[in-house]
């Protein structure tokens, strides 16, 4: 039963956020939308700076307690309260050193990441940084382009490059403690069908990425060092999911796939 249609001034390529009576969207114009989760009614909005170029899917908004961080294909990262929206403080992670014309696009497709009143994003363009939740200030940052959401566990940052290298960085310093480069083409020899990796998902005691050939990858999260693959029949475009002591894989041709 359908209990309320909201409109929405665009469309929107990223799933909500919802909480303390909210639904927070984000639509593919960089306007933030704020509905009442009981009627549907619009409270209030947010625009950020607009942007021609983005890529496809986007990065849903980060609740904490009173606050809503929101990520936008322009590269901004912007805090609002979650009564009216207004700004409690703003970041670019837009990368000024651009070598090419894909290296423009400043997208924060990968869902920033709060841990600890520390917030972390990371750009398509070109900067992974760790943001104070509280008052807005950038503790590091690193060159480092991305896609995917980074993953926070203990006093590590797990983050999946653009150059197919997988990252260890201590959480507080930003660190480099280890540096993983995964197959980049399915043919080596020749160079040719690229690998594209999504994750990384931490599943106890080892780091897994899939690739869109169709292989899982398990690695240390202490090392970086390749502890086992998995090669599935399907090709994949979105990272593994952890629930429940299982973990789920979906292929490109709607398969379901899960392991224990």
């Amino acid at each position: 039963t359908e209990l309320w249609r909201g409109s929405l001034p665009g469309p929107s390529r990223s799933g909500p956020a919802v909480g303390v009576g909210r639904v927070f969207v984000v639509t593919i114009d960089n306007q933030t939308v704020a509905l009442d989760v009981e009627s549907g009614k619009k409270l209030w909005t947010h625009s950020g700076i607009s942007e021609v170029t983005g890529l496809l899917g986007g990065a849903s908004p980060a609740l904490v307690g009173k606050t809503v961080i929101v990520p936008y294909s322009s590269g901004e990262l912007v805090a609002l309260r979650v009564n009216n929206g207004r700004v409690v403080w703003s970041d670019s992670l837009a990368f000024v050193r651009k070598t090419d014309t894909l290296s423009t696009v400043a997208h924060i497709r990968g869902h920033p990441v709060v841990d600890s009143g520390m917030v972390y994003a990371v750009s398509h363009s070109g900067r992974l940084v760790a943001i104070d939740l509280r008052t807005g200030a950038r503790i590091w940052d690193r060159a480092i382009s991305g896609s995917e959401t980074p993953w926070v566990a203990g006093n590590f940052v797990y983050v999946l490059g653009n150059d197919g290298e997988l990252y260890c960085l201590t959480r507080l310093g930003g660190r480099v403690r280890w540096i993983r480069s995964l197959p980049r083409y399915e043919d080596p020899e020749d160079k040719e069908d690229r690998i594209k990796w999504y994750g990384p998902v931490l599943a106890g005691d080892r780091l897994m990425v899939v690739g869109s050939a169709g292989e899982v990858l398990s690695i240390s999260p202490y090392t970086g060092k390749f502890l086992s693959k998995l090669e599935l029949a399907d090709h994949f475009s979105v990272p593994p999911v952890i629930a429940m002591g299982n973990i789920f894989f979906l292929s490109d041709d709607a398969d379901l796939i899960v392991y224990r």
